[in-house]
């Protein structure tokens, strides 16, 4: 998944969760003061109307006979009025009803203020409660703590007591709200959040879109300008003025583009070295080349390690300033030494010795190379007194292998396709050494005919792919 598509699902279930977390609390909340606003409403309405009730007269309902009768009908009438004033608007009453304990255990009815016989409830029924925590206590004003659920709905319940003239307290008036009304409002309420948390999420999804598109465009510069440097682009410049890390960001890239066109124009600059004695005879050749013989060649395989972390702390035009002086002077080593130069694709030096003539020689002359070049570079690094995290050195290969000469009027010139074979063992063996830790690393055909010069250690390594007997020059490097 791309930064960009990352940092648009995050910025929406951040979003999402904030109104998620929101609809979350605004409903408790809501639910809660609902509850209270329902629980204050219904308590209040049986405190205010129980003394309306004669307790005395409510003390003379004993007997069923007695349902409907004009005693009964005269408390009733009084239910019934509180009833009708109370059972509309958001939180109606929907029964209101005198209740007394029963001795054996138990409550009846005594007075029931519903006019629907179909609903109403008789003298001496008895109450049915669905849990032990729904009876009131006798003669204790209360409210319940939760709503009740039955067939009939959900409701929330409250008592008061009923006292007659000597302070006793002969029933209890009970009064049941019905709370869907407010539970279809909260559910709308939840209907009106949850889609204006969907609004939010698009919302928030387009601004996610133009945010991450507006944070993500100088990366997606920063990123495609380093894919034209891969692409060996190194003259184009990235043009993002800004003040912050990807500005920074940009800046430290443009030098770093700048160094690697510096360091270019400097390999392309080596092209125009001649190639020793070996450059004069091809130059020379006749048109009628035509015969080819082989012929021995060493080649040397050096390249600069560490040197690349100078690039940020020096700045290009300094870095290749000190390229220019590191490859003069290994340039220079090398011709001394009767080497010629081949194009490297790196930053590392190619020679080849033994290339213009027959040249007994050629292994010695190498490996001294090789030891003034590290001499070279040690004296070089003392001069410039750069630090550096990293250390700087020279990993050094060499290999002696054949070659092909073309014969001419104009004298003998070497195919340098022919030597790329030489060129590539070498490498491999420079490699070979660099996992060993060795600084200078030769093959057995190079060793062979100066072991008596110079002393060698026997090295081996599990996982080259070299079948052939290598080794580590441990002579102190001479100065040049």
């Amino acid at each position: 998944m791309s930064f960009r598509r990352k940092l648009q699902t995050l910025l929406i279930l951040l979003v999402g969760v904030s109104c998620g977390l929101l609809v979350f609390l605004s409903l408790r909340k809501a639910n809660r003061l609902a509850f209270e606003l329902i629980q204050e409403k219904v308590l209040t309405l049986v405190v205010g109307t129980a003394p309306r009730i004669d307790g005395d007269k409510v003390a003379q309902l004993v007997d069923p006979s007695q349902d409907g009768s004009p005693l009964y009908e005269e408390v009733a009438a009084t239910l019934r009025e509180v009833l009708a004033a109370n059972g509309t608007g958001a939180l109606p009453v929907r029964f209101l009803y005198l209740m007394r304990p029963l001795p054996g255990g138990g409550w009846e009815y005594v007075v029931d203020g519903e006019a629907d016989p179909g609903h109403k409830s008789r003298l001496g029924d008895r109450v049915e409660f669905t849990h032990s925590n729904e009876e009131p206590q006798f003669g204790i004003a209360r409210v319940d703590a939760q709503y009740a659920k039955d067939s009939f709905g959900t409701w929330l319940s409250a008592f008061a007591p009923v006292k007659n003239a000597a302070g006793e307290t002969v029933a209890m008036l009970g009064a049941d709200i019905a709370a869907q009304r407010i539970e279809t409002l909260l559910r709308r309420l939840l209907i009106g959040d949850l889609a204006a948390m969907l609004l939010a999420l698009a919302l928030a999804a387009a601004l996610a879109a133009w945010l991450s598109a507006k944070v993500t465009r100088p990366l997606t510069a920063l990123q495609e300008f380093v894919r034209g440097i891969g692409r060996g682009d190194l003259s184009s410049r990235l043009q993002l003025h800004r003040k912050d890390e990807f500005g920074e960001l940009a800046d430290a890239i443009n030098q770093m583009a700048e160094g690697l066109e510096e360091r270019e124009s400097l390999k392309g600059a080596l092209v125009h070295y001649v190639r020793s004695q070996a450059a004069d005879s091809k130059l020379g050749a006749a048109a009628d080349e035509s015969e080819e013989i082989p012929r021995r060649v060493t080649v040397l395989v050096a390249e600069l390690c560490g040197f690349g972390q100078l690039s940020s702390r020096l700045g290009g035009e300094r870095v290749f300033a000190l390229l220019n002086e590191y490859f003069s002077t290994m340039i220079d080593i090398v011709l001394r030494h009767q080497g010629s130069l081949e194009k490297s694709s790196d930053e590392s030096v190619i020679a080849v010795f033994g290339a213009a003539r027959e040249d007994p020689h050629q292994e010695r002359l190498a490996i001294q190379a090789a030891l003034a070049m590290q001499n070279a570079l040690d004296r070089l690094l003392k001069e410039w007194q750069v630090e550096t995290n990293l250390p700087i050195f020279l990993e050094i290969g060499i290999h002696t292998g054949t070659a092909r000469v073309r014969r001419g009027g104009g004298g003998d010139s070497l195919d340098f396709e022919s030597v790329r074979g030489v060129i590539d063992l070498a490498s491999r063996v420079r490699e070979t050494g660099r996992r060993l830790k060795n600084r200078l690393t030769v093959t057995e055909a190079t060793a062979e005919s100066v072991n008596h010069t110079f002393p060698f250690t026997a090295v081996a390594d599990a996982d080259t792919a070299i079948d052939f007997p290598i080794y580590r020059v441990e002579m102190p490097r001479p100065v040049a």
